[in-house]
């Protein structure tokens, strides 16, 4: 255990004396991403703008009709959690793969590998920053009785907790993906499933004990009942101080495991690649 300990350390040193490359290597892969392209950077937002309205059409009104949940309109409930969903399942696909992705940063030239994953996860961290903004504005054109409350100030706590996890399975996923990349087609084939069985277009609420134990052992899963908490449940996450201390040991556990899987594995990424 003391070992990857110190992988884990060694991981977090280097992203931290690397942070200013960090930022700029984020900025340049979300410019890299949508370059060439008229809207740019505006694709970014479009993109989870019209799912959003496909899902709601879909759901609140050609499947439940026009459905409150917790009190407010079913559009309301869901935009906080599907935006954590965007940011999630694009870290899975892409910063996943980050290493594969910039496989000439490794085998050309001298560059801090541990740092890749994570610029990359970063860089769709900045669009979610963007996405909240406007969520938060619909909330206070919105007004009473759903405005911003004052449990809104958790919302950065519910973040950092996103961001983390991202950053975590980033560095676990690209290592992986980069000696294989059946893993690549593996995460791609389980982002629906995964989809589904996070409570992002529907409420726990009303599932049996035990399989909404399940359910809510998914870290996914707290972070997007989290930012729904912030908006919609104005429940504060000492509340369910249980829920956070499980979120938290699940997600040390990851970070030592991502830790101990980059370090076994980073010999072999020049040579793979």
């Amino acid at each position: 255990m003391p070992q990857v300990i110190q992988m884990f350390l060694v991981i977090v040193d280097s992203n931290v004396k690397n942070v200013h490359q960090v930022f700029g290597m984020a900025q340049m892969m979300l410019k890299k991403r949508y370059s060439g392209s008229a809207l740019g950077i505006i694709w970014a937002l479009v993109r989870p703008t019209i799912y959003c309205a496909v899902y709601w059409f879909a759901i609140s009104i050609g499947i439940r009709g026009s459905s409150n949940l917790e009190g407010v309109p079913y559009i309301l409930w869901m935009i906080p959690g599907i935006m954590v969903w965007f940011f999630i399942s694009d870290v899975l696909t892409d910063s996943g793969s980050s290493i594969l992705n910039n496989r000439h940063l490794v085998t050309k030239m001298v560059y801090p590998v541990e740092t890749i994953p994570v610029s990359s996860a970063l860089s769709y961290f900045f669009v979610h920053l963007m996405m909240m903004g406007i969520v938060i504005a619909i909330f206070i054109l919105f007004g009473a009785p759903v405005g911003i409350t004052i449990y809104l100030i958790q919302l950065p706590f519910y973040m950092l907790c996103g961001v983390l996890l991202s950053f975590v399975l980033a560095v676990l996923l690209s290592a992986l993906s980069a000696v294989s990349k059946d893993f690549k087609h593996i995460i791609r084939s389980l982002i629906t499933a995964l989809f589904w069985l996070t409570p992002v277009l529907w409420s726990t609420s009303k599932l049996p004990p035990f399989v909404k134990t399940i359910v809510m052992a998914n870290p996914f899963s707290y972070v997007v009942i989290g930012y729904r908490n912030c908006f919609v449940s104005k429940t504060w996450f000492f509340q369910q101080g249980g829920y956070t201390v499980y979120f938290l040991v699940v997600l040390a556990l990851l970070a030592l495991l991502a830790a101990f899987v980059f370090h076994k594995l980073k010999n072999e990424f020049a040579d793979v690649l």
